[in-house]
């Protein structure tokens, strides 16, 4: 099944108002912890066209460093997207907003062969096996995989596998979904669709491939991770390690303020230059960590699926820090790239050095905004 169609089907119980006229902008926005970010597209020929795009950090409005992350009160943050809207120039009404993998629950289930209106009454009573919750406080959506994706599932019997099927549950919480919508009403914008982050990414920053791929997040406060098979998120983790980290160590290490060492991390980050050294092995320990974490969630796909890793690529704001490639190519052995979303976009061609540099850091506000044009 193509990728476009799964994310045309999947989560549709999430949404509201998927129909908008004909030209008519989406506005993708990713509030994450320590910035907000919004795309604005428009579909044109076929083709999704860029019409505008800004950040904002929350430091100013949460009065912590620049790199920091906070949870900002409802106020701050409609005064916060009301000051981006008019600093980038935005126009549309019409939003899909981010929900965060650790308000989310995604998981690969395994149930019987059944007829398909009987998965309806299966699919939320297996899942009560898993969700820590009643079943009555959230939101669930499931697809069921087509029967290749399992053909390298390693099972001693075969006859087994064969009479099972498998599907990706994904469950969110009814109270963020309808604090959610609440905000935007009192922000006048009308929120068509919500969509759990790491679908936004591989929208925006992979293709059709067939072979599993690592998707790493690199976040402020967290780092999200996926394996991508067939196109397809297979299975995902959150890890409480991130960038803020990375800078509050350097902090202590160096005996300087959070915003410098912010900035020494963006600009310096792990720089083989021998008057960088000691920067490098502050940082170190907490990559490696991140990444040891990564490859056993990619070992442990390998051994339950048979499937190994392709390739890694990298997104978030985490994937801007320089040196960050080559030490992941390092750390994995792997080809690694730096998400390009932009690259699934129209735009005018002097922006593209600009947007080639930035693009990992908005690759879940531009699946958002790509999912609304869909």
């Amino acid at each position: 099944m193509a990728e476009n169609s799964f994310f045309k089907n999947f989560l549709s119980r999430f949404y509201s108002d998927l129909w908008q006229k004909k030209g008519e902008s989406i506005l993708g926005v990713d509030f994450g912890f320590s910035s907000l970010k919004i795309v604005q597209l428009r579909k044109e020929k076929e083709r999704a066209v860029l019409e505008t795009y800004g950040e904002l950090s929350v430091s100013h409005y949460a009065d912590i460093g620049v790199g920091q992350a906070a949870i900002l009160s409802e106020d701050k943050k409609t005064e916060m997207l009301k000051d981006l809207f008019k600093e980038s120039g935005a126009k549309a009404e019409k939003v899909v907003s981010s929900i965060s993998l650790k308000n989310s629950f995604v998981i690969t289930i395994e149930l019987p062969k059944m007829a398909d209106r009987d998965l309806a009454q299966a699919i939320p009573y297996e899942a009560r096996r898993y969700i820590p919750v009643p079943i009555t406080e959230v939101e669930m959506d499931w697809w069921v995989l087509p029967e290749e994706y399992n053909a390298e599932e390693k099972r001693p019997d075969e006859k087994l596998k064969k009479e099972m099927i498998r599907a990706l549950l994904v469950v969110i919480h009814k109270d963020i979904l309808t604090r959610q919508r609440s905000f935007f009403t009192n922000a006048n914008l009308k929120s068509i669709a919500f969509e759990v982050e790491i679908f936004s990414m591989v929208r925006s920053s992979l293709g059709r491939e067939l072979t599993p791929i690592l998707l790493i997040d690199l976040g402020a406060s967290s780092t999200k991770m996926a394996i991508v098979d067939y196109g397809i998120v297979r299975v995902a983790h959150s890890l409480d390690k991130g960038g803020q980290d990375i800078s509050e160590v350097l902090s202590r290490s160096l005996n300087i303020d959070f915003s410098r060492a912010e900035k020494i991390k963006r600009e310096t980050g792990l720089s083989d230059q021998p008057e960088h050294r000691e920067i490098k092995e502050v940082i170190s320990p907490i990559l490696d960590y991140i990444f040891s974490e990564a490859a056993s969630f990619s070992l442990n796909y390998r051994v339950k699926y048979g499937r190994s890793v392709s390739r890694v690529a990298l997104t978030g704001g985490g994937a801007l820090m320089k040196g960050i490639k080559d030490f992941s190519i390092n750390k994995f052995g792997l080809e690694v790239s730096l998400a390009d979303p932009f690259a699934k976009l129209e735009y005018p061609a002097f922006l593209e050095p600009a947007l080639k540099e930035i693009g990992p850091n908005f690759a879940t506000a531009i699946g958002l905004a790509l999912r609304g044009l869909n």
